[in-house]
């Protein structure tokens, strides 16, 4: 497997890559959707290549080209504690900004628990976990091998947030021991 960075404008997005499938985590901001084409074009990547799209939460820097990127052929993975953020999430776009608002009826939903055996399909081996301690909607892509796709779940000490701390021993029940956060480096679970 192969994870790939095409991050731009302070944000991670992640493509993890094996033979045949590519899911990207994340998905730019709204209104750039030919910025995140042009840094797929660096790295050699077309967008009608990514099979599959993953949000770790409906923030405007994560989830802004979904309907876009679902468009070209992408299938948009919604773990089921996210739903009521779909809805809601057209409330965080600022006014006079191009933003194309998310069809829910064409989604692959997943319980959490559904989750490892829908990701075993695609090859990967991990699962994806409810997360809150950013949003309540925050989740996080946990592989067997220990990488974490968290988006902007804060370090595990930030503070005294019991959902966050709830959040951080299941990464690490979980063996989360290289995490790859929303923004910033790459770091080490201690």
């Amino acid at each position: 497997m192969q994870i790939i960075n095409t991050g731009y404008l302070s944000t991670n997005y992640y493509i993890l890559c094996n033979p045949g499938v590519m899911l990207l985590i994340d998905a730019g901001w709204p209104g750039t959707f030919q910025q995140f084409k042009h840094v797929l074009q660096k790295k050699d990547i077309r967008a009608e290549e990514i099979n599959y799209l993953l949000i770790t939460h409906y923030h405007p820097d994560h989830a802004g080209l979904v309907q876009e990127i679902k468009d070209i052929g992408t299938k948009l993975i919604v773990i089921e504690e996210q739903l009521p953020a779909i809805p809601l999430f057209k409330n965080y776009i600022k006014p006079g900004v191009h933003y194309k608002p998310i069809n829910p009826d064409d989604n692959i939903v997943l319980s959490t628990a559904g989750s490892r055996g829908f990701l075993k399909k695609l090859g990967f081996d991990g699962e994806i976990i409810h997360t809150p301690g950013h949003s309540d909607d925050s989740v996080t892509l946990v592989l067997d091998s220990g990488e974490a796709f968290t988006g902007d779940l804060p370090p595990e000490n930030f503070s005294d947030n019991p959902f966050l701390s709830e959040s951080w021993k299941k990464l690490k029940a979980l063996g989360a021991s290289k995490i790859y956060p929303g923004h910033g480096g790459i770091t080490t679970v201690a």
